[in-house]
């Protein structure tokens, strides 16, 4: 009952784990103990979860993974409450790897690390709001916010997973990087699922959102900067002054065609992942890195 019912709904069932998945494995690799920093993966799913929550109450998204979105389902004053207590989640976790025999200063560490992550977070979601309608923004402006957004709740879980675990500072830092370009190559796959309309019948969420919201993402950019001045006039009506969402992403659709931008963002994505799993070429070779290695796969497109 209560914020319980609301915390169950938002997190049953859950998603892809791809976060709690890199807390464990990044462990697992530096020789961490499995059961010690389960409680950290489960709040990093907790404080993702909750982000999400908030995320869909700014963009006035009412479904979220092919249901009701927590808002919408329970009201939106809950789900602020039930997204922050999520926030605080992740941090009550680490005093239990605390308890399952984490050394202190390990769990001091970890906690800077969310805590510096927290707050790069709220940041790329500020400055994304602060870019809406903004069609000339440069690729590295949008890489930069992209990071920030999503990338660095990434990073933070690998390095969180590695200091659990004991890992060393370079080998830590190794697979922040992971994270890092891991992320960014899973924000730019998520700003294309819109506009490829096989994905976007899956997508469990509205496939509109990103155009009600005028949000200039990377596809969208890269079609606005290679259009001649009919096209970008196209767009930008589309993105900035069309009332009909899905007459407006047929639009947008077919720019992003005729100026191959969608195969410009799905390469920029296949770069990020090869860096990413290029700076696992530096540890050892074990099972723990292969899988570590085999989560960048998952951002390739279902189809």
């Amino acid at each position: 009952m209560g914020l319980d019912a609301v915390h169950r709904y938002a997190m049953v069932p859950p998603g892809k784990l791809l976060r709690p998945s890199l807390v464990l494995h990044a462990a697992l690799t530096v020789g961490g103990e499995l059961g010690a920093v389960l409680p950290a993966a489960v709040g990093i799913e907790g404080a993702h979860v909750g982000s999400l929550l908030h995320d869909d109450i700014i963009d006035r998204d009412t479904q979220r993974r092919g249901r009701a979105a927590v808002h919408t389902e329970f009201g939106p004053a809950q789900a602020v409450v039930a997204g922050n207590a999520l926030f605080f989640s992740w941090f009550a976790a680490l005093s239990e790897c605390r308890r399952l025999g984490v050394p202190a200063d390990r769990v001091e560490r970890a906690m800077a690390v969310q805590a510096e992550a927290g707050v790069a977070i709220c940041r790329g979601a500020f400055d994304e709001l602060a870019m809406r309608g903004d069609l000339e923004l440069g690729v590295g402006a949008y890489v930069a916010m992209a990071r920030a957004k999503t990338a660095v709740l990434l990073a933070a879980a690998c390095r969180v997973g590695a200091v659990l675990g004991g890992g060393d500072a370079p080998t830590t830092e190794l697979l922040g990087d992971f994270g890092d370009h891991l992320g960014i190559c899973f924000q730019i796959r998520d700003d294309v699922l819109p506009y490829d309309p096989i994905a976007a019948r899956a997508m469990g969420k509205p496939s509109d959102s990103d155009v009600r919201n005028r949000r200039p993402t990377l596809p969208v950019l890269i079609a606005h900067r290679r259009a001649d001045p009919k096209s970008r006039a196209a767009l930008r009506h589309a993105l900035l002054d069309e009332t009909e969402p899905e007459l407006a992403l047929c639009r947008i659709r077919a720019v992003l065609e005729r100026t191959g931008a969608l195969d410009t963002a799905h390469a920029m994505a296949d770069d990020y992942a090869r860096r990413a799993r290029e700076l696992l070429t530096r540890l050892p070779a074990t099972a723990h890195v292969a899988h570590v290695r085999a989560l960048a796969l998952l951002t390739r497109p279902a189809h």
